[in-house]
């Protein structure tokens, strides 16, 4: 592998290990399952390991973190640089194929997801166009 190569997938890396890097999320998954128990975990593990190669792949994707809530409970926050890529990761084959699999009694009891977006603020008074008296907005 060429020398710049080599560069960019490590600065690449570093990027996607450094939880700084959410604070420029334009859009954040928030979701936990709660899973039926240690041997759901074992039968998630192959198809979560994708998943994860899969999403640090996608375009758009800044971080993200796992968490647990006893007794079999997991959490994902999953950052990305905007709503559209968030959607976009949530529509491969492997996220998909991921949620028929929670889907199934055997697997998980329970769960929830949120999407949070950032939203532009709005123009100040001073920057918004006048109309044709001079008032403004109102």
């Amino acid at each position: 592998m060429p020398r710049a190569d080599l560069a960019a997938r490590l600065r690449d890396r570093a990027r996607l290990a450094d939880p700084s890097a959410a604070r420029h999320a334009g859009a954040v998954f928030v979701g936990a399952t709660r899973y039926t128990g240690p041997l759901a975990w074992l039968r998630l593990a192959p198809q979560w390991g994708r998943l994860v190669r899969q999403m640090r792949r996608m375009p758009g994707y800044l971080y993200h973190r796992v968490y647990y809530e006893p007794p079999f409970s997991l959490g994902t926050l999953g950052f990305f640089e905007t709503q559209d890529d968030l959607m976009r990761f949530a529509r491969t084959g492997e996220h998909r194929e991921l949620m028929g699999w929670v889907l199934s009694e055997r697997n998980a009891s329970g769960g929830y997801i949120r999407i949070f977006y950032n939203v532009p603020a709005a123009p100040e008074a001073s920057d918004r166009d006048e109309g044709p008296s001079g008032e403004g907005d109102r």
